[in-house]
C-alpha cells in the first residue's frame, strides 16, 4: 500500500461521512475490532522472525510495557490539566496509548529499511495494541463499576489473567493446527487453517472477556515457528501471499472507514483538550524514544530511536475504541474528540510525511 492510496482511500472517506453523516461510524468500530483487526494482526504476526525478536527483544518490551503504561499516564496527565476528569483522562490515556503501523510498514517494505528495526517498530506495535485493550477495558471496568481501589485490583487482576489465557488459547490452536496440517501442506489447506485459526483464537479468547489480540499474536508467531521447517517453498509462500492480499484489502476498507468515521465538525468543540492531547502524545513519545530506549541503546543503532519516534501513529484501534466506549462514561464526547484530533494529526503530519524524512537519515549506518 502506497502513502496516496492511504491518502486517496481517507479523503474519500471523509466525503462519504460529509454526505451520509453518521451512518458508518457503529459500522466501524464493530468491523475494525472484529473483522479487520485480527487479520491484520496474525498478518503481521506471520511475518514477524522470532530470532530477530529474541536478539532485540529488551527495547520491544520497553516500548510495548512501561512504553504503553508511560504513555498512558502521560497523556492522562496532560487531559486532566486541560480539564477532563481523572476517569476519562485515564481512559483517553489507555486509548492513545496504542500506535498503529500500518503507513510506518507500508514504507518500511518500500525502502531499504533494517529488518531489525522494522521487527521492532512492528512487534513495539502489535504488543502495545494489545497491552492497550487490556488497559482499556481495566479502565471501563473501573469507570462503569465505580472507581475504587478494589475495583482497579479486580480488573488488574483480570486483564492480567485475561493476557495469560488468550495467550494460551494462541499456542494450544497453533500446535492443533500444526499437527493437523502435518501431512496437509498445500496452499488452499494452509491458508484455510491460518484464517479459522487467527478468527477463532480471537473469538474464543474475546467471547469470555479475555485477549483476543493476545490471542491471535500467539497464534501466528507459534504457527510459522511450527511449520517454519515443516512447509515447502511453494506452499510457505502461496500462505504468505494469501495473508498479503487479505491485509491489503483489509487496509484498504480500514482506512476508508476511518475517513468516513471522521467528524472534523467535532475538532472545534475541545479545543483546549485537543491541543493538550496531541502535545501529550507528541511529549510521550519523544520522551520513549530519546529515555526509555537508551536502556537498551546496545541493541540499537544511531538514528533507530529518531525513527521509533516518528512511528507513533495513531489510527484506526484508537479510533474504534473510543467510539465504543459506553455513553453512560462521563466525558464520553470528549474522549472521542481528542481521539479524532490525534487521528488526524498523526495521520496527515505523520504517515504522509514519513517517507521523505526516512530517506534522509542513514539507517544502515552503524
Amino acid at each position: 500500500m502506497k502513502i496516496w492510496h492511504i491518502a486517496a482511500l481517507l479523503v474519500a472517506g471523509v466525503i462519504v461521512g460529509i454526505l451520509l453523516p453518521g451512518r458508518l461510524t457503529a459500522v466501524f468500530g464493530t468491523a475494525t475490532l472484529y473483522v479487520f483487526l485480527p487479520a491484520l494482526i496474525f498478518e503481521a504476526a506471520w511475518h514477524l522472525d522470532l530470532h530477530v525478536m529474541r536478539e532485540h527483544w529488551k527495547p520491544i518490551l520497553l516500548l510495548a510495557i512501561p512504553g504503553v503504561a508511560l504513555t498512558a499516564a502521560i497523556i492522562a496527565g496532560g487531559a486532566h490539566l486541560a480539564g477532563m476528569q481523572w476517569g476519562p483522562a485515564l481512559l483517553l490515556g489507555a486509548i492513545l496509548s496504542a500506535t498503529d503501523p500500518i503507513a510506518v510498514i507500508a514504507i518500511f517494505r518500500r525502502l531499504n529499511v533494517p529488518k531489525s528495526l522494522a521487527t521492532i517498530i512492528e512487534s513495539e506495535s502489535l504488543l502495545n495494541d494489545a497491552i492497550a485493550v487490556v488497559l482499556y477495558r481495566a479502565a471501563l471496568a473501573v469507570l462503569v463499576a465505580g472507581a475504587s481501589t478494589r475495583g482497579l485490583g479486580g480488573a488488574t487482576l483480570h486483564a492480567i489473567v485475561g493476557v495469560a489465557i488468550g495467550i494460551a488459547i494462541g499456542l494450544a490452536l497453533a500446535y492443533l493446527a500444526a499437527f493437523a496440517l502435518r501431512e496437509a501442506v498445500s496452499m488452499p489447506a494452509q491458508s484455510a487453517a491460518t484464517l479459522a485459526g487467527a478468527y477463532g483464537a480471537f473469538a474464543l479468547a474475546d467471547s469470555r472477556g479475555w485477549s483476543g489480540i493476545f490471542a491471535v499474536i500467539a497464534f501466528g508467531i507459534a504457527l510459522r515457528e511450527f511449520e517454519r521447517h515443516r512447509l515447502s517453498v511453494a506452499s510457505a509462500q502461496g500462505v504468505e501471499v494469501f495473508w498479503d492480499r487479505a491485509a491489503m484489502l483489509a487496509n484498504f476498507a480500514l482506512f476508508f472507514l476511518v475517513g468516513a468515521a471522521l467528524d472534523l465538525t467535532r475538532l472545534r468543540y475541545t479545543v483546549t483538550l485537543d491541543v493538550a492531547a496531541v502535545a501529550s502524545v507528541i511529549l510521550a513519545r519523544t520522551l520513549l524514544a530519546y529515555g526509555l530506549l537508551r536502556l537498551a541503546r546496545l541493541h540499537l543503532r544511531p538514528f533507530w530511536m529518531t525513527v521509533v519516534r516518528m512511528a507513533g501513529i495513531r489510527g484506526a484501534l484508537a479510533l474504534a475504541l473510543a467510539i465504543a466506549t459506553p455513553g453512560a462514561v462521563a466525558q464520553r464526547g470528549s474522549v472521542i474528540n481528542a481521539t479524532f484530533t490525534v487521528v488526524v494529526a498523526t495521520i496527515l503530519v505523520g504517515a504522509l510525511t514519513l517517507r521523505s524524512r526516512l530517506e534522509r537519515l542513514p539507517l544502515n549506518d552503524g
